[in-house]
Parts: structure tokens; sequence; C-alpha cells
């Protein structure tokens, strides 16, 4: 399948057309405050990109940006230029471009008036560096499973943002639901009744695992993990927790508690916390001795461990094995599948979450990522009679459950529901199973699959970067790994033939590496 039309939105789209080619790429380079109130004047600095990108020969392409630059006085080549210089740069472009060209340079206008080592720079100079800067490409566009970077190249997303786009990477209609909802209220805090989240809650019926009835909604997955401890500590009137080798739930603090790498813990003190309690992932004697102990009364896990693990389902007898336990001690089951939900990892039709795959209910359940098509909203979700040892006051959020994450919920859970997400990921799972299990390679050791969880496996984590960085060449872009094993989480709207385009990929680049 050829990648779709590099096209503006429909809805921009339309309003560009009526303008001429001059018109319309003075609209781009001067923004409107009353039609575009989240743009800036274009730099120079875009300028000159947009002609080297639009433009083969360096000669003309040298040319064109030297008389540009020529309108640009007394300030940076990176500060927004004046409208006058605007207007200037844009009756030289359409003087200079030809008709193709034109639209190429409205197109690239539109997704960015800020180029892309500018936007490297700012993030260079001003973030704090808790994470690796990723700068090997700017994203400016998404459709389906594609992303498109600020020089108009196409690739498809094998990270869906840690699986938080499994509708994809835009929403025209949850932007549509969310400029409605702006018109009308933007926020409220948690604990005010809404429309809007009413409007969800009819929505999510059927979805969640049995008995899991009671909503406390939050803005990201490392909250609903705090908020989830709370609560099995309230109920239990217990501190202790048991957690797993190699799992990770987040970053926020009591998130990170439970966290089985060291590194994570150790800067923040809490790598000796009494109450918090490691077991080896599988091992239902070392849960149970912790249980039979009374030194934990609750068990937080993921059903399949990601991040640390590398894609590590647990079996069905070690699932089913925990909820004999937890309710053989009366202790509380937290199962976080901020990741794994909303069929991430289904296996068949109706399995919205790991805790199907499994045929368990848990306690508490936290809920995340796409569960709003790529809007910031969470949840913690729980048994009726565990949410009563709750009372007012013992939290509380400004945000959470805003009427703008509701509208985003509403209509991507609704999505979800149309296109059937489940069967979808099943279906693509065996294309990627399939596909994989014939490539063969020297370096390339396993693989395997829970849904659209997939982890490869290499000989090195060296020729594993080597593989991840070249299927970028090819159109694929990848970036999670854990070790020597590369993840892929795609959004679930993958289609069959981008499922062949991945797999040319890594075997192209697969040959290129040994």
């Amino acid at each position: 399948m050829n990648p779709p039309d590099h096209e503006i939105t429909a809805e921009a789209a339309v309003e560009i057309e009526k303008l001429d080619p001059r018109e319309a790429l003075k609209e781009m380079i001067i923004y409107n405050p009353m039609k575009n109130p989240e743009r800036t004047n274009a730099t120079m600095g875009r300028v000159e990109e947009v002609i080297g990108i639009i433009i083969e020969k360096n000669d003309k392409a040298k040319f064109l940006s030297d008389k540009c630059k020529s309108e640009i006085k007394g300030h940076e080549l990176d500060e927004p230029m004046t409208a006058g210089e605007g207007t200037a740069v844009a009756d030289i472009l359409a003087t200079e471009l030809n008709q193709e060209q034109l639209g190429q340079a409205v197109r690239l206008f539109y997704e960015s008036e800020i180029s892309t080592e500018e936007v490297v720079a700012m993030h260079k100079k001003y973030k704090i560096p808790v994470s690796h800067l990723e700068d090997d490409l700017l994203p400016v566009r998404g459709k389906g499973a594609r992303i498109w970077d600020s020089k108009g190249k196409t690739y498809i997303d094998l990270d869906s943002n840690y699986s938080a786009t499994n509708l994809g990477n835009a929403n025209p209609e949850i932007a549509r639901g969310l400029y409605n909802q702006a018109n009308l209220l933007i926020s409220q805090k948690e604990d005010r009744i809404q429309v809007a989240r009413t409007r969800f809650l009819r929505e999510i019926k059927g979805m969640m695992p049995e008995g899991l009835t009671h909503f406390y909604w939050q803005n990201s997955g490392g909250e609903a993990v705090d908020k989830s401890i709370k609560i099995a500590k309230a109920y239990t009137g217990h501190t202790g927790v048991v957690a797993f080798e190699n799992g990770f739930h987040g970053r926020t603090h009591g998130a990170v508690a439970v966290t089985y790498n060291k590194k994570y813990r150790e800067p923040f003190g809490l790598h000796n916390e009494s109450w918090v309690h490691f077991a080896p992932f599988g091992n239902l004697d070392a849960v149970e001795k912790y249980l039979s102990s009374g030194e934990a009364k609750s068990v937080i896990l993921e059903l399949i461990q990601g991040e640390e693990a590398g894609i590590n389902p647990a079996t069905q007898e070690f699932a089913h094995g925990l909820r004999e336990l937890c309710d053989k001690y009366d202790a509380v089951m937290i199962a976080d599948e901020v990741q794994t939900g909303f069929g991430r990892v289904a296996e068949d039709e109706g399995q919205w979450f790991a805790s199907h795959v499994y045929g368990i209910s848990p306690d508490i359940m936290t809920i995340g990522k796409s569960f709003g098509g790529g809007y910031p909203v969470t949840a913690v979700v729980t048994k009726a009679k565990i949410s009563e040892k709750m009372y007012g006051g013992m939290d509380g959020s400004t945000f959470g459950g805003n009427p703008m994450a509701m509208v985003a919920a509403l209509i991507a859970t609704r999505q979800m529901r149309t296109l059937n997400l489940p069967g979808l990921a099943a279906k693509r799972s065996k294309e990627f199973a399939a596909g994989l299990e014939k490539i063969k390679s020297p370096i390339l050791k396993g693989f395997r699959t829970a849904g659209l969880m997939i982890g490869i496996d290499f000989d090195s984590q060296e020729n594993m970067a080597k593989v991840q960085e070249g299927m970028k060449k090819y159109g694929a872009h990848s970036s999670l790994s854990t070790g020597p094993t590369m993840r892929w989480m795609p959004p679930l709207v993958i289609e069959s033939d981008e499922v062949r385009e991945v797999l040319t990929a890594l075997e192209k680049s697969l040959k290129d590496a040994e």
C-alpha cells in the first residue's frame, strides 16, 4: 500500500483551497490569532528548511534562501518573522516556485512554522533531563498507523506513544468533540457532576471485567497506580504490598516504589521501603509466603510485563493461582492495565483487557494510555465494597476526569467498539507472528507476541539498536527496547499491508546489519 497523500486536514484544506496559492502561503507563514491562535509567524529557519526539502538543486535552493533572507532585518533567523517580512517572503516564494512546489510549501508550513533544528535546540536547552531526548525525527502529523515528520517523510509508527495512540496519532472525531466541549466547559474538578462523564459511563458498560464498577479519574498512569495502592491500603487496613521482579508501574512516587529496577528507586530513597516486597514473577510460593505471614495484604502486577521485561506474559496457572491466593488470604489483587488495556493484548474478540485474556477479575484495575485516544485520561476502577472504604477528603483531583478528558474517552471508546479493536489486534498479531516466523537471521534469536505487544530478541543490544535504527530508513519507526529485545506496539488500527511493510523493513535492516 502506498502511504496516503500528504494532505492537510479536511477542514483546513477546504479553507485553504478557497485561496489562491499566494494567499494560501501567506496564511501559513503569517498566523491569524482568530483562526490559528496556537501558532506564531514562521521563522526564516523554517523557510530555509522548507526550500531545502522541495528544491533538489542546492544552488537554486541557496539562491532562493538568500533572496528570502535579504528581507529579514535586525533579528535572528530562529525568531518569528514580522508580518511585513512574512508577506515579502511569501511573495518571493509564490513567484519563484511552480504550482506543485507551492502546494508542497503550503502543506509543510501548515504542519510547522518552526524548523526542526530550532525545535531540537529549544528542547535541549530547556528540558530537565529526566529521560533521553528523542530527536531523531519531529512528528507533525499522524493518520492511522502512520506518522509524518517535519521534513515530509512518512513512517509506520511501532511505538504508539507507549500504547497511548491505539487509534492512531490523529483523530478528527476527537478533535471535533474537544472543540465542541471547549466551547461549553473546559474544566471541572473530579468531584463535580458533569454531562460528559455521564455519557462516558453509559458507553463503558460491558467492557470492564466482572465486578469492576466504580471509577476514580486520574490524568496519568503513575497517578492511577499511586491511587490504587492508597485504595488497597484503605480497604485492607494494611500497608504491605507484593510487587514483582522486572515489573514497571510508572514514574510517580508510589509507582516507582513498586517498580523493581533499583536504579529508578534508589535516587529517591525508595529502594528499602519496608512495605514493598518483591517476588519473582511467576512464583506463587514466594507470594504466599508474604501473604500467609501477614507481611502483605495487597498484590500489584502487570499480567504481561512490558517495559522492564521485554514482553513477558504471565502463565495462565500463575494468574489464576494469584487470584486464588488473594481470595484465600483476603488480599487485594491490583492489575496494572495502563498499557495492556483496551484491546492491546487481545487474542480474541471481546478481550478488552489482559484480565479478559486470562479469564480473571482483579479487585482493582488501573486503566489509561489509549483510554482517551491519546488525550490524557486514566482511572482506577474497583469493586463497590472496596470503594466504600474511601470517604470525602481521603483523596482528590483538580483535573481528573475533566469534561475534555471525558469527551475524548467517550469518543475513543465508542470508536474502539465500532472498530472491534480486540478482534483487529488478534488478527494482526497472528499476521506479525506468521511473518516473524519466516524471517531468519544469525542475529535474531526469537520473538513473543501478546496481541500487539511484540518482543523481538537479538543476540546483543548493539545489534538490536543497529537494526532498529536501520528500519527507519525503510519507513518503520521503532524506539522501544529492553536490553537486546526490540519492542513493538503499533496502533491497533494498523492494516495488513502495513504489517507486511514493517516485516519487510525488518528483513532489509537485518541484512544490512549482518
